[in-house]
């Protein structure tokens, strides 16, 4: 792993994925432990050993919150493993991650690759772009340009091959291909090729699934899938049967990672993850949509700036306030009814008159702005409320509301909905047809 020159140890590299699914992570501590103890003093990690008290995840843990930039970056079949050339290609995904030790949360936001931003020195230009035109920390400019000047405090890069030695190590990742994806992509050397249904996928197939971009959301439907894959991996991590090759993964991997997180940084950022609670785990995809002709000669997507300011401001950037009191939120100040959630119904039951069932009971519960989205291609036995824009508020009245249905704090619903209901076979147990 590449690491600064300033930054003493051997750093794990597991690090990239670690910190996505969290749990991973607990091996770069445990590999770690001794060696973090003598390690110099970080500004957000505290040592209660150091202090005289006794701390389970190898004395360190987070003083406060950290925002942690993570680039996946493209590889370029002609450079080889250990040029410094590596990390400089373009982003294939960007995550901007959120360690919050003051509610025990972790939050990631997903932007897209193909974002309108205004990379500085360079002007208009695509979001992925920026790690290949000036590195990491043009990289971080164009974030933090895109996201209120919200503080960067570490960085991972990660190239992309790095998804597929992890995922054959583990043995495969069983994932749901939602339709047959057949693409032949000669400039990447990348030929997709994936039957529909659920799979145990591979490491070549698993990078034909995250990168496949055919589908109607195009490179925004690849975010879905990366959040997809996220989670089939936290999955697979947590499995008992996966801790004895932990350590062969952190062998083989090394190569791939590049980052400025100290090892102490990482054994802190280890505890969290162990204790973190799954509910406290959300992704979210900054909302906007897909430019037209008109507006320009390629295709860009062009964020919300209302939904983008809230995102960050909800998710990653909740700066204590110097006022002394607590104002209320814009959905409850002065006694306001909060507004109606833009609900996607997405029938995943297996009966076609389910539908008519769903918007009459929204209907029937004051949920009036509500469409029907095409039906999911798998059929679900329990209803989910995916929060597609990550307003958890709206999907805990909907909830409320029906009395049951499991909410997802992810952005793989439909694009155009704040909610997507993903009814299961379980709504007409509760819900009789009218």
């Amino acid at each position: 792993m590449k690491v600064p020159p300033s930054r003493p140890g051997n750093v794990s590299a597991l690090l990239w994925w670690s910190v996505i699914a969290t749990v991973a992570i607990l091996t770069s501590a445990i590999l770690g432990a001794v060696t973090a103890l003598v390690m110099p003093a970080s500004s957000f990690v505290r040592s209660p050993w150091r202090q005289g008290q006794l701390w389970d995840n190898f004395g360190y843990e987070l003083s406060r919150p950290v925002n942690i930039l993570l680039l996946g970056v493209d590889r370029d079949p002609e450079i080889a493993d250990d040029s410094p050339e590596l990390f400089n290609g373009r982003s294939d995904t960007v995550l901007v991650m959120r360690f919050d030790p003051n509610d025990d949360s972790l939050n990631v936001v997903s932007l897209p690759r193909d974002t309108q931003v205004e990379i500085p020195s360079y002007g208009v230009a695509k979001l992925n772009q920026a790690n290949a035109l000036g590195g990491v920390e043009l990289a971080e400019a164009t974030v933090r340009g895109l996201t209120n000047d919200l503080t960067v405090d570490r960085y991972v890069r990660v190239n992309t091959d790095a998804l597929v030695e992890l995922v054959d190590m583990l043995g495969g990742i069983e994932v749901f291909v939602p339709y047959p994806m057949s693409y032949l992509d000669r400039t990447q050397q990348l030929v997709i090729d994936l039957d529909p249904g659920w799979q145990l996928l591979n490491g070549r197939q698993a990078q034909q699934f995250s990168r496949f971009r055919q589908g109607r959301y195009g490179d925004v439907g690849r975010v879905q899938r990366q959040q997809i894959l996220i989670e089939a991996l936290r999955d697979r991590l947590t499995n008992p049967t996966v801790i004895p090759r932990l350590p062969a993964i952190v062998r083989v991997m090394e190569k791939y990672v590049d980052t400025n997180l100290t090892l102490e940084e990482m054994v802190a950022l280890a505890g969290f993850g162990v204790q973190l609670d799954p509910q406290q785990f959300r992704m979210v995809l900054l909302p906007g949509r897909f430019s037209t002709a008109a507006e320009a000669d390629r295709s860009y997507w062009l964020l919300d700036e209302a939904e983008r300011d809230r995102i960050v401001a909800e998710f990653l950037d909740r700066t204590p306030s110097d006022a002394f009191i607590d104002r209320p939120s814009s959905s409850t100040a002065f006694n306001q009814t909060p507004s109606i959630p833009r609900i996607a119904i997405q029938n995943a039951s297996g009966n076609p008159q389910t539908l008519e069932s769903v918007r009459s009971q929204l209907q029937q519960l004051g949920f009036t702005d509500v469409y029907v989205a095409p039906s999911w291609n798998e059929v679900r036995h329990h209803t989910e409320i995916v929060v597609q824009t990550g307003n958890l508020d709206a999907a805990k009245r909907l909830q409320q509301a029906l009395g049951f249905g499991q909410i997802e704090s992810l952005s793989t619903g439909d694009l155009d909905s704040d909610l997507t209901l993903r009814v299961g076979a379980d709504w007409m147990s509760v819900f009789s047809s009218p």
